[in-house]
């Protein structure tokens, strides 16, 4: 198993694909072959896969832009390519990478077609990370073309994000037109990489090249497009895994790593629901009986009484009935004082009174004729041992009334 896979599709829902082993160097000899399913069958689930599109299919030009329409390319390029399209701007995909000049390199493919190759992988729970055609992953040293002739297919790498894949038949007018008419026609290649299985399609290889390519120095490879694969992928900027088809959270991933733990939570949670529902409704009936039972006692100590807040009817009752104080009552002390401190030509009458057991304090109430008489008796009382605190005095008719409360002297 490997961390990068490359997969090749040779036609729709045929692949090919070769791993890399631990140094990053492709397992060429290795390859294999057959349906997506068995692609997603050999591939370790940490792997990632570049695909290899079919380089017909992908569309390999440029457009100028300059640093100022950068932030508006991807509206830009393809109206800026409109005349030359074969389809609708709607009904194709477009990746792009600005290079160090005005000018921008630019791929296209029909968007549905895209979609069908890169699903095919990832709808088996692959991870594809990139897409590029099959050209823009040929070897190439810096000033050289890489030619690479397999199954009457030509596969032409001539710059980092700029090359082409025809059939054979096409392949010399279409190397003519490019040896005259683009910019290899002022300055042609230097060195040439030519890539074919045998010396015959080595021959043939050969006897396709322009004239003005023939002067070139030339390193002739032995074997097919696994043996020549840029594993690099220097031409990454121009992945067409972008915009609609830009990589999507591994929702299906996830889930089969959290399966299990989810459904083993979930089961806990379920059990505790039940046991916590269980305990709930049985205090909750068991509430009840103590409720019936506390509304029962309440109707035995009030039989008359509303049913309500029970416990604060009958907290209240206990309390009226409480003895906060062990001390034996001094109001008959304090009573005698008085009447002692009135003596019968006190000009004082008491109209009425109140004791207060847990205070220990009586209250009086005195009418008096004059204010000399309440001094006076409020001198007795301090004579016979009480303190009385200072009256409220209230006239009433020709004398007064006062409210005086009294209590034994510490």
């Amino acid at each position: 198993m490997t961390d990068q896979v490359f997969a090749r599709e040779m036609s729709p829902g045929h692949w090919q694909w070769a791993g890399c082993d631990g140094q990053g160097d492709l397992q060429a000899a290795a390859y294999q072959s057959g349906d997506s399913e068995a692609l997603a069958s050999h591939i370790a689930s940490n792997s990632s896969v570049s695909i290899v599109l079919r380089g017909q299919q992908v569309v390999a030009t440029e457009v100028d832009l300059d640093s100022s329409q950068h932030k508006h390319a991807a509206k830009l390029i393809p109206y800026e390519l409109e005349d030359e399209l074969s389809a609708s701007v709607d009904e194709l995909h477009f990746a792009y990478a600005h290079r160090n000049d005005d000018a921008t390199s630019v791929l296209y493919i029909d968007q549905t077609r895209c979609g069908e190759v890169i699903n095919d992988i990832s709808l088996q729970g692959c991870e594809v990370n990139t897409a590029l055609p099959d050209y823009l992953l040929l070897q190439r040293e810096d000033e050289s073309v890489t030619l690479l002739l397999e199954a009457g297919i030509l596969m032409v790498r001539l710059s980092e994000h700029w090359g082409f894949s025809v059939e054979q038949e096409l392949a010399p007018l279409l190397l003519k037109r490019l040896a005259e008419q683009s910019a290899l026609s002022q300055q042609p290649p230097e060195k040439l990489l030519l890539v074919a299985d045998s010396e015959q399609e080595q021959q043939h290889l050969i006897a396709l090249l322009p004239e003005a390519w023939q002067e070139a120095e030339q390193t002739i490879v032995t074997g097919g497009f696994w043996q020549v694969v840029d594993t690099g992928m220097s031409a990454a900027s121009l992945n067409l895994r972008r915009g609609v088809f830009a990589r999507q959270l591994p929702y299906a991933k996830w889930w089969s790593y959290w399966k299990l733990p989810t459904i083993v939570f979930l089961a806990a949670f379920a059990c505790a629901l039940v046991v916590n529902l269980a305990t709930y409704f049985g205090a909750k009936s068991a509430e009840s009986e103590v409720r019936e039972d506390i509304n029962n006692v309440y109707l035995a100590a009030v039989p008359n009484g509303r049913l309500g807040d029970v416990e604060g009817i009958l907290e209240s009752k206990l309390k009226s009935v409480r003895q906060e104080s062990a001390d034996p009552s001094n109001v008959s002390f304090l009573l005698s004082k008085t009447v002692q401190a009135l003596g019968p030509e006190s000009d004082a009458t008491v109209t009425s009174y109140s004791y207060n057991g847990d205070q220990r304090n009586l209250q009086l109430t005195v009418e008096f004729e004059s204010l000399d008489a309440l001094a006076t008796l409020r001198s007795a009382l301090t004579d016979l041992g009480l303190d009385s605190d200072s009256p409220r005095t209230t006239s009433i008719g020709d004398g007064y009334q006062a409210r005086i409360k009294l209590q034994e002297k510490p």
